[in-house]
């Protein structure tokens, strides 16, 4: 045998052997967890409730960046470039990955083949919302104000393509009303706007709501999910206000870009389960109205997969567009 011939056995057997031996001395470096939304929000604050605990157990600084702009895409597009060697991740809600595809006439990369799922950390039902200079006290009487005032009443979203604002297209599809979307780069803003009066109303999710409901600085008429919602037991869900099968949610998780070294993948499934199961987590949580899951890196690949189908028909139901 030849010495070329023998290296093409020798080389591709070390290759794997420093793979193995990065993976296993994985993380020996900082972290960077992109947010591709303003600080503030509830995907931010997740991050910086959960990254700690990561970066105490594996001795390596985890920086969240928070990268904001074409709802989500922008910091989401900075983790599809990077390398995939666990050391640029991605947290997120749902936009980025299941929804912007259906609203995008161009999108920077293919969601459907661009990452590497880790896990979905944590799901919570959408709130309706409204400004203290709306005297609305229900989902009717708001809608019967719209109706009033066709073109006048206006509600914010964290964004073209956000759930938030695919739940207030439902809304104006299932009543009839004629409303005006105004897109944020995240939640802080939308709070300054509407408690300004400068929008009327806005969906949110619980950890974004929730704080501020118990500061009285807002005020809930309904909740987007099959039942009433725990922490706000007196609100109606959008289903006891009249609108069938009205159910529209949130849900935080990380990701990497494609081709990250399964091992990888792996550990941070691993840790974020048994931090997830942490009781001054949970309490965190439970303050943010958030349910804990920590589903497996498959189980989140075909959430992701079945949350596309079902915004994307919301997408064609509603006629959204982004650009």
């Amino acid at each position: 045998m030849s010495i070329v011939q023998a290296l093409r056995f020798v080389i591709p057997g070390i290759l794997a052997a420093l793979a193995v031996s990065a993976a296993a001395q994985y993380p020996d470096k900082p972290i960077r967890v992109i947010v591709p939304f303003l600080a503030g929000g509830t995907a931010d604050t997740l991050a910086r409730i959960v990254t700690p605990k990561l970066s105490a157990a594996w001795g390596q600084p985890i920086v969240v960046d928070n990268r904001s702009g074409a709802g989500g895409n922008v910091g989401a597009d900075a983790v599809v470039k990077s390398a995939p060697d666990g050391y640029t991740l991605l947290f997120t809600p749902p936009g980025p990955l299941s929804i912007n595809m259906h609203l995008y006439s161009k999108m920077p990369f293919d969601a459907r083949t661009a990452f590497a799922p880790l896990s979905v950390l944590g799901v919570m039902p959408n709130i309706l919302m409204v400004g203290p200079h709306v005297a609305a006290k229900d989902v009717g009487e708001l809608v019967a104000v719209a109706k009033a005032n066709p073109g006048k009443l206006s509600f914010g979203s964290q964004g073209i393509g956000s759930t938030p604002h695919l739940t207030g297209a439902m809304l104006a599809g299932a009543a009839g009303i004629d409303i005006v979307h105004v897109p944020y780069k995240g939640f802080p803003p939308i709070l300054a706007d509407l408690l300004g009066g400068r929008i009327d109303f806005a969906f949110s999710d619980t950890g974004n709501v929730l704080p501020q409901l118990r500061n009285e600085r807002v005020r809930a008429i309904a909740v987007a999910s099959l039942k009433r919602f725990n922490a706000l037991p007196d609100v109606p869900t959008m289903i006891e206000a009249g609108y069938p099968d009205f159910v529209s949610g949130a849900w935080m998780s990380f990701a990497g870009p494609a081709g990250l070294p399964q091992d990888i993948v792996r550990k941070w499934h691993e840790e974020l389960v048994r931090v997830i199961k942490m009781p001054d987590i949970l309490d965190r949580f439970t303050t943010l109205g958030v349910e804990a899951w920590a589903s497996s890196p498959e189980e989140m690949q075909r959430f992701m997969e079945s949350e596309s189908k079902r915004w994307g028909d919301v997408v064609k139901r509603t006629g959204a567009r982004a650009n």
